[in-house]
């Protein structure tokens, strides 16, 4: 072992090893390797009392396991709800009014949605009169799927 490790307090150690894991954790995904820096930073509680490296490594276990099971589920949770939508995914579930009346079976008709005009088809069984509210529901490559308000 380098010298100048055996030279520094067992915190210290613990403290750098946490520094370690959340500087590794920014090039790496999953935010896996953070919860173990939480678990290292729990492990420095004991190593200041004086406890052996058995308490030590139980507190540094049981805290990236608790930081794992609490911790991670929400970050998940924080960057999915960042996820912008697109194109035309964007779409999906804005309303928007008949400019061309729909008629099942006929190709469709068009819709005005911003100030666009869309083809869409009804994803329902009966016609669309121009100037009817619809929602759009999904799309098959340019063309808008799209049911009535009610």
């Amino acid at each position: 072992m380098p010298e100048f490790i055996s030279l520094l307090p067992v915190w210290q150690l613990w403290l750098v090893a946490a520094l370690i894991l959340f500087a590794l954790e920014v090039i790496t995904p999953g935010f896996i390797l953070a919860c173990f820096g939480v678990g290292a930073l729990l492990a420095i509680v004991p190593a200041l009392f004086g406890g052996s490296w058995l308490i030590q490594a139980i507190f540094f276990g049981v805290g990236s396991l608790l930081a794992l099971w609490l911790l991670k589920p929400l970050m998940a949770r924080w960057f999915a709800a960042r996820d912008t939508k697109t194109g035309m995914d964007a779409l999906i579930g804005r309303k928007a009014f008949v400019s061309e009346a729909i008629k099942v079976g006929d190709g469709g008709g068009r819709i005005a949605v911003d100030g666009d005009s869309w083809r869409a088809v009804s994803s329902v069984a009966h016609d669309l009169p121009a100037g009817s509210e619809v929602r759009i529901t999904g799309y098959t490559s340019l063309v808008l799927q799209v049911e009535p308000i009610q």
